[in-house]
């Protein structure tokens, strides 16, 4: 686990000095406390740079940058390749390679590279993001990027007018160049508002991209870029199991299966590791077979609010630690922690990402670091895949009493023609319905996401002019950013990524597309992408077992009915929880990870934050927003009202994150 992030300019001049990739290299330390490398080329046409946090092989001669015995093959990496002993013994076997480490995975990839070019990806199981230069055609070098099948580390990138490519884990570390500066991408801001993260390629940054997930990236001698989807995991109707096909109890024991090997390859380390306990199902999984495989206590972590007993899960936390004997760990935050905290959460995001739970995992993050622990599982992965989350039920409801009718031409029911008619008074389901209305109608998707924030009627109201967020998007690389993302029109995102799964799927297709629309933008973007700034800032790694590909790909080809049954979402999961975890527990309301915005929007201090940093924003000056509509959501949130934390919290972070970022203030809050 590291930082990488590099240069290629191959033609013309030599990439930036050495005091620029030092700079590059240095804003990313926390990423890799145990070292920092740089190579370049000896015609200078190439550099690579290398934060290191050491976990496996800990050795020095398993340091990046990384090159083969002829020097011809360049490497860096960031993640892990869980299964790289099995891949060194066929290796190893080929007779062809020099080996300088003991149990390198770096080693591995680089070699793997070498045999196999980029069909290497897929033979690893593992999270990565990684850089190879390829010298061994001379006078045709080629840069290839690479990032994982479901996008657990990122990778961003950019071009500089004078045509140097430039590449790291961190946006941060892009502007350590000088033709680099921070400006914003204003029709990014605009999908920012909707889906609380930006669509990769693009990132709040204009000029700056981010590599989709189970994408790979090739530049070639001339500059010209190329990018291609390597692995993707899409739902179809004859792929999907029956229930005759795959018996409950079959299914029960090859998903306890699959799901106990994917967290036995995330115990490879040279490092101590244990797990993120929130006392859900997910996490308690982990923990409980976990325990199946070791012979010392699993290390467990838990973080709750003080005086917010509603928000926390410490008893479910403990009884799952008293049941599996666990080393337990616990720590509490409070309202003025959050407040504080606040301004370096904006450094640390790069770009916004509207999760309050981002700031629960910065100090759940600090507790694993002081414990001497540097790996944590964690559950990531389990709802989308598995539909675990309660509004998929209502989704399919909506689906079948409303939407579908609408599509299909069928009349609505007495009531449902009431509450159509638009009239005001009307109560929140009455304006859901209207917006599912005219998402029918408009033939429009239904589901756009499970964290979509400011659509609908609010939204228009938030921003009912366009002209500030009128803006062009130039992707270098040709044909990777979809023409539907250059529009000010969410749902163009929307359709890109479930457009072509039409007809394709079987019923009901509303929670097939669920699944895909979630592992295409908000589990890489929002989710991942959270759990990897806010680990990272502390260097502890964080591993995902439900997403291994094998798990993944068996989920969904599962039947539906093993997946939502009866209105209980992860039936199957719970299911196999039933021998490991107390019944109570597994069929207990579904919490969720996150804070208390409600009630810290009430705290006197930090409302009275919130309306300077509206007061003084340059975004409402220049009329991205209905400053006075937006106000009025603040005064009634702050005051005796509520309902709005999360539409005030999207918001927030993009106006500390303007200040910040774009107009340099560090003290933004």
């Amino acid at each position: 686990m590291c930082g990488i992030a590099g240069a290629y300019r191959p033609q013309g001049r030599p990439v930036c000095e050495d005091r620029v990739l030092a700079r590059m290299r240095d804003r990313m330390v926390h990423r890799g406390p145990d070292g920092g490398s740089l190579w370049r080329a000896v015609d200078g046409r190439c550099a690579l740079v290398h934060r290191r946090l050491s976990i496996i092989d800990l050795s020095t001669s398993a340091s990046q940058p990384m090159s083969n015995a002829a020097g011809t093959v360049h490497l860096v990496f960031n993640g892990e390749i869980y299964n790289h002993a099995e891949l060194r013994r066929a290796l190893v076997a080929t007779g062809k390679y020099q080996w300088v480490t003991d149990h390198s995975d770096t080693e591995v990839l680089l070699h793997a590279y070498e045999e196999w070019g980029l069909d290497c990806l897929h033979r690893f199981y593992g999270m990565f993001a990684f850089a190879v230069y390829d010298e061994r055609v001379p006078g045709r070098p080629v840069m290839h990027l690479a990032r994982d099948r479901l996008g657990v580390k990122p990778l961003y990138f950019s071009r500089t007018s004078s045509g140097e490519w430039l590449f790291a884990s961190e946006i941060r570390a892009l502007f350590a160049h000088p033709e680099l500066s921070p400006q914003m991408d204003r029709t990014a801001f605009w999908h920012y508002l909707t889906f609380i993260v930006t669509p990769a390629p693009m990132t709040l940054f204009k000029g700056v991209f981010k590599l989709p997930a189970g994408h790979v990236m090739s530049i070639d001698a001339q500059g010209q870029a190329s990018a291609r989807v390597w692995w993707d995991c899409v739902p179809s109707a004859s792929k999907t199991l029956t229930e005759a096909q795959l018996s409950e109890p079959e299914a029960v024991e090859q998903l306890t299966g699959l799901l106990r090997k994917s967290i036995e390859r995330r115990m490879v380390a040279d490092v101590p590791f244990g797990v993120l306990l929130s006392g859900g199902v997910d996490s308690s999984m982990n923990v409980a077979l976990m325990s199946e495989m070791m012979d010392r206590p699993v290390s467990t972590f838990t973080i709750g609010y003080e005086g917010e007993d509603k928000s926390n899960e410490f008893e479910f936390a403990r009884r799952i630690a008293q049941r599996y004997k666990t080393e337990h760990h616990e720590t509490l935050i409070n309202r003025q922690d959050a407040q504080d905290f606040l301004p370096l959460l904006v450094q640390l995001q790069d770009e916004p990402i509207a999760d309050n739970v981002c700031i629960p995992l910065y100090f759940l993050s600090k507790l694993v670091k002081e414990s001497g622990t540097t790996v944590v599982q964690v559950g990531e992965g389990a709802d989308e895949n598995l539909l675990g989350y309660w509004w998929v039920e209502h989704y399919r409801q909506k689906h079948e009493s409303l939407y579908a009718p609408l599509r299909q031409g069928q009349s609505l029911p007495w009531w449902r023609r009431l509450l159509s008619r638009g009239k005001s008074g009307l109560p929140n389901l009455g304006r859901e319905d209207l917006e599912i209305q005219k998402r029918a109608m408009a033939g429009q998707e239904l589901f756009w996401g499970g964290a979509v924030c400011w659509w609908g009627g609010m939204r228009e109201q938030l921003t009912p002019l366009l002209g500030p967020f009128s803006d062009t998007v130039d992707c270098p690389v040709p044909g990777l950013l979809p023409p539907a993302f250059a529009q000010l029109d969410s749902h163009a995102v929307v359709n890109h990524y479930l457009g072509p799964l039409s007809g394709q799927l079987a019923q009901p297709e509303v929670l097939q597309k669920i699944t895909y629309m979630e592992l295409k933008l908000r589990l890489p973007e929002h989710l991942l992408m959270r759990v990897d700034k806010l680990t990272m800032a502390h260097s502890i790694e964080a591993r995902v077992p439900f997403l291994d590909h094998d798990l993944v790909e068996f989920a969904m080809r599962l039947p539906l009915s093993y997946k939502l049954r009866n209105g209980e979402g992860k039936y199957l999961l719970k299911r196999a929880a039933e021998p490991y975890l107390d019944h109570d527990m597994i069929y207990r309301k579904k919490q969720g990870f996150g804070a208390p915005m409600e009630s810290w929007f009430k705290d006197p201090a930090f409302a009275r934050r919130c309306h300077a940093a509206l007061d003084r924003s340059r975004l409402l000056r220049e009329g991205f927003f209905d400053a006075g509509y937006l106000k009025d959501l603040l005064q009634q949130q702050t005051g005796s009202g509520g309902g709005y934390s999360f539409h005030l919290w999207t918001v927030l972070n993009a106006l500390l994150w303007y200040e910040s970022w774009i107009e340099g203030h560090a003290d933004c809050f």
